[in-house]
C-alpha cells in the first residue's frame, strides 16, 4: 500500500470524524436550547380540569382576601439569588451536573469572592434539594434567606 494511499484514508477518516463531532455537537446544542418537557406542558394552550378548578379557587379566595399591603421590593442582589435558585432546580430536573450549575455566568462572572461563594452556596443548597418548591414558597425562601445572610 503506497503512502499517498495510506495517508489519503487517514484524511478522509479525519475529515468523517470532524463532520461526525461538528453534527452531534448542532444537535446536542439544539437539544439544550429546548425547553425540558415540564416547561412544555405548562406552555399548552388546553389547560386542563384541575387547572381550571384551581384557577377559580384561587380567584375565590383573592376575593374573599382583604386587599393585602404591598411589601418593598426586595434588592436586586436578592432577586439574582432567586434567579439563581430557580435555574438550579431546572438545572437538577434537566439532568444537568452541578459543576454546570456553577458555571452561570452570574456566578463565574462575580468579581467578590465572598459575593461567588454565596451564589455557589444557594446554587448548590438548591440543586441538591430533593423537595418539590410552588414558585411562591421559593421566592419567600429564597429571600428571606437572602436578606437574613447579607448585612
Amino acid at each position: 500500500m503506497s503512502v499517498f494511499l495510506r495517508w489519503g484514508i487517514f484524511g478522509i477518516l479525519g475529515v468523517a470524524a470532524l463532520l461526525y463531532a461538528y453534527n452531534a455537537s448542532k444537535r446536542l446544542a439544539e437539544r439544550h436550547a429546548q425547553p425540558p418537557p415540564a416547561a412544555q406542558a405548562a406552555q399548552d394552550p388546553a389547560p386542563s380540569a384541575s387547572a381550571a378548578v384551581v384557577a377559580e379557587h384561587a380567584a375565590t379566595a383573592q376575593a374573599a382576601a382583604p386587599p393585602a399591603q404591598s411589601a418593598p421590593p426586595p434588592p436586586a442582589y436578592c432577586e439574582v439569588e432567586l434567579g439563581i435558585a430557580q435555574r438550579a432546580i431546572e438545572a437538577r430536573r434537566g439532568g444537568e451536573p452541578l459543576d454546570r450549575v456553577l458555571r452561570f455566568q452570574e456566578i463565574a462572572f462575580e468579581s467578590s469572592p465572598l459575593r461567588r461563594a454565596r451564589l455557589e452556596k444557594v446554587a448548590t443548597r438548591y440543586f441538591n434539594y430533593e423537595g418539590e418548591f410552588q414558585p411562591e414558597a421559593l421566592r419567600i425562601a429564597v429571600i428571606s434567606d437572602c436578606m437574613q445572610s447579607t448585612p
